[in-house]
């Protein structure tokens, strides 16, 4: 049995820098180039996909010229060898089965999978662990098994970490009460907090960067964001991140997926000032802006799991928060669409989430409101280029869902 795992906690006297070092910002900037490049390989084969279906069917697949460039092919020669054809890589997967491992098996055969991991590098989990509430208010265990025996196989080395909201000072009791110290526990996976008061003094467990001051899109973050926006050294300096949200709505934000997700790695003392998210505005789209920038200013994502197998469809992001036009005797509700989606666009796994809320979410809930792309958080993202920049970018593809056009439709009308 593996040792207990305990979150990754250093003191005042060893930890808890702010680095400012040139070497490190170059080596961040490099890894989210070659991680951005990812997406840019993403979007290309994605615009071959659609670019060559017929909007029902799948793409069409064009078989490879022989080596020789046309050459003529000797009478006596062999008969060629049956081959697969090549599978199409489409920027969305979803899966939909009753066990949910399955389900995101299903959606990694429609898009890009894992084959971004080398021997030896570091992978960091960002899961989801708002509050300590379990699946899907946070991320579900069955899934950081599935996420690391993936990375694993390929030789990778998986680190967990995260941070609740900067009002609750306890995120190691929210990992233990989640079931993520649990999972880690049984997987022998590194967990560490990222500045924990009950554990250590604020903003304290982690050494921590400060991400770029502008970015193309957003401008100067000073406008929307009073000092620094830090994020923990450890994940600027990770090779590849998995980004493991939740679908689920929130009673601020509308809904709160992948983009919204990174808040998690922001530095708790620079959440907390009154200005940035200290009172979650989203008066002039400053709370969506303030997303946007930290999902282009901040590490750039490998590969987003999207899990839906269970969502929140009314409330959040704790069971407590009604929505502003909930009903007399609101409650929390819960839904079993039991789909899993997988991109690696950010914007482009969200969009699709919010598809999928739509079919599931009563009407008093905001994201009624307006159709998916017209939601706030997301005419911020489309215009800042944190992935996709216009609905003729996306492509879904989903054989194991029945309404997969109804979501195609939802995420793009």
């Amino acid at each position: 049995m593996a040792s207990p795992i305990k979150p990754h906690v250093t003191s005042r006297k060893t930890g808890g820098r702010t680095i400012d070092s040139r070497d490190l910002l170059q080596e961040y900037v490099e890894k989210n180039l070659s991680r951005r490049s990812l997406l840019v390989g993403a979007l290309a084969a994605a615009t071959v996909a659609t670019g060559c279906s017929d909007g029902n069917s799948g793409p069409v697949t064009v078989p490879p010229t022989d080596a020789g460039g046309g050459a003529d092919v000797p009478t006596d020669s062999p008969a060629p060898v049956d081959v697969p054809p090549a599978r199409t890589t489409h920027l969305v997967g979803v899966g939909q089965d009753d066990d949910h491992v399955r389900a995101a098996e299903l959606a990694l055969q429609e898009t890009a999978g894992f084959d971004f991991v080398q021997a030896g590098q570091r992978v960091y989990l960002k899961v989801n662990t708002n509050s300590g509430d379990a699946f899907p208010y946070s991320t579900s265990p069955d899934m950081i098994r599935w996420v690391a025996a993936k990375v694993r196989e390929r030789g990778g080395e998986v680190f967990v970490g995260d941070r609740s909201f900067f009002g609750d000072r306890n995120t190691r009791g929210n990992f233990q009460r989640n079931g993520i110290v649990d999972i880690c526990e049984e997987l022998g996976i590194d967990l560490h907090v990222f500045g924990d008061p009950m554990t250590d003094s604020a903003a304290n467990s982690v050494d921590w960067m400060d991400l770029p001051a502008e970015v193309d899109g957003l401008g100067a973050r000073s406008t929307y964001w009073t000092g620094t926006m830090r994020i923990p050294a450890m994940v600027a300096q990770a090779d590849h991140i998995v980004a493991m949200p939740c679908v689920k709505t929130h009673f601020i934000s509308t809904y709160t997926m992948s983009m919204k997700n990174m808040i998690g790695i922001i530095n708790p003392r620079d959440r907390s000032q009154s200005n940035n998210l200290g009172n979650h505005s989203v008066s002039g789209d400053k709370l969506h802006r303030q997303v946007a920038f930290m999902n282009k200013a901040g590490p750039a994502v490998s590969l987003v799991v999207l899990d839906g197998w269970n969502s929140l469809v009314s409330g959040g992001p704790l069971p407590s928060n009604a929505p502003p036009r909930a009903p007399a005797g609101w409650v929390a509700q819960v839904a079993e669409p039991h789909m899993v989606i997988i991109s690696r666009d950010r914007v482009a796994a969200d969009l699709t989430g919010l598809a999928l809320l739509k079919t599931l979410s009563p009407m008093y809930e905001m994201i009624q409101t307006t159709t998916a792309r017209a939601n706030r958080q997301m005419v911020r993202a489309l215009a800042a280029g944190v992935g996709i920049t216009e609905m003729s970018q996306f492509d879904l593809s989903g054989p194991s869902v029945p309404t997969i056009e109804m979501l195609r439709t939802l995420a793009t009308a």
